[in-house]
């Protein structure tokens, strides 16, 4: 389950307890002696379970947005081949390839929430995932068969890079023109469905068949380039043995390094996916709110993400620091992560559906419940570790 799951173990550093002496004389200052070395081992072998925990979520971190630049890449290259040539067949390669660069990148949003390089000012990740999205900000929708960047030739007569990241979120935060659901949208169209995905068709890339399917290629591709973009930013912060974001990271105070990886757990967990890509389409029954709302993927998007947190707790066996190791908030946690894994993965699909429905509705709202309970859990976590999280 989830993606990215080579556990490390963290190797525990045997504490030696010396023989005593059999020398009555000196009883009371070796005890003291024994004590002293005691204490200062136990404190070396937390300091370095913590800088393994540590280094464990920096790798995970790097391989987690290399995976995400690798599917990119593939789909950004069957993107190229769907515009030369546009077809039932190479519309659906590249629809795949979406579905499946999102899959990692999915996992990597746990890696927010502390001022890091994906969303610390000017980070790219209103460049990336920034949603909900105005369709007719970038093309025709129904009723407005001339909307959107693509058809607005007088204003935007040459559409590039520069263009389409100068106005992301312009003049409104759903003004995105740039990112996966740009791409998702621009692949699938809008949703108007109660039984399926958008329904796009491939003739909008047909040079003579669809209104400026020129530019639409154009801006597709375009698109698909600043993804690559965006991530290799991010990969290149988080590369091993750099002058990088990475560095800056291991090398601070260990409590400021855990709180900032707690903070990630704690936000997407309590706020960020069970308040904002959740709750608020559970409340508003409105399907604009729903995550990936064009390709009707929602339900994995929610699934990836809480597969992050997962990825985070095992990779760094932060739950087997020596305040949490075998306590009763560890068993919690453990066990309210099963149980939340599971109530995710049960939740039917499509997501804009099942918040229609009175039989799915009451599903998702526990799961909203029990994931707002576990980030409670979690800042206990992070009391324990000396790292507290406010939320």
């Amino acid at each position: 389950m989830g993606y990215c799951l080579k556990y490390r173990t963290i190797v525990e550093i045997d504490i030696h307890v010396y023989k005593q002496r059999n020398y009555i004389m000196f009883k009371s200052l070796i005890c003291l002696v024994l004590l002293g070395s005691f204490s200062a081992v136990s404190a070396q072998s937390l300091e370095e379970a913590q800088t393994k925990s540590i280094s464990g979520y920096s790798k995970l971190v790097y391989k987690t947005y290399s995976d995400s630049l690798k599917t990119a890449i593939t789909l950004k290259e069957d993107i190229a081949n769907f515009v030369k040539n546009p077809s039932v067949m190479t519309m659906e390669v590249a629809k795949n390839s979406w579905k499946l660069a999102r899959a990692p990148y999915g996992q990597s949003e746990v890696f927010r929430f502390y001022n890091g390089p994906i969303d610390r000012d000017g980070g790219p990740e209103g460049l990336l995932n920034a949603w909900p999205l105005d369709e007719a900000y970038i093309d025709y929708v129904v009723g407005a068969p001339n909307a959107g960047i693509i058809n607005n030739l007088s204003e935007y007569p040459v559409i590039n890079k520069e263009l389409l990241e100068s106005l992301n979120e312009l003049d409104g935060e759903k003004n995105i023109s740039t990112g996966y659901h740009a791409i998702e949208f621009l692949l699938w169209g809008q949703d108007l469905y109660v039984d399926g995905p958008g329904r796009r068709s491939y003739e909008d890339y047909v040079k003579g068949k669809g209104l400026n399917a020129e530019r639409r290629a154009a801006y597709l591709l375009i698109a698909a380039d600043l993804l690559v973009d965006h991530l290799q930013g991010l990969v290149d912060e988080w590369a091993p043995n750099k002058a990088n974001f990475r560095a800056e990271f291991e090398s601070q105070k260990q409590t400021s390094t855990l709180k900032d990886i707690l903070s990630g757990i704690i936000y997407m967990t309590g706020d960020e996916l069970s308040g904002e890509r959740m709750y608020v389409a559970y409340e508003t029954m409105g399907q604009e709110d729903e995550h990936s709302c064009f390709s009707d993927m929602t339900h994995m998007d929610i699934q990836w993400n809480f597969w992050g947190v997962e990825n985070v707790l095992r990779e760094t066996k932060m739950l087997e620091l020596t305040p949490l190791k075998n306590t009763e908030l560890a068993k919690r946690v453990k066990a309210r992560m099963a149980k939340v894994h599971k109530m995710l993965a049960e939740l039917p699909a499509p997501f804009d559906q099942a918040i229609l429905s009175e039989t799915s509705r009451p599903l998702i709202l526990a799961a909203i419940e029990e994931m707002e309970v576990l980030a409670k859990d979690l800042v206990e976590v992070s009391e324990a570790l000396n790292a507290k999280v406010d939320f």
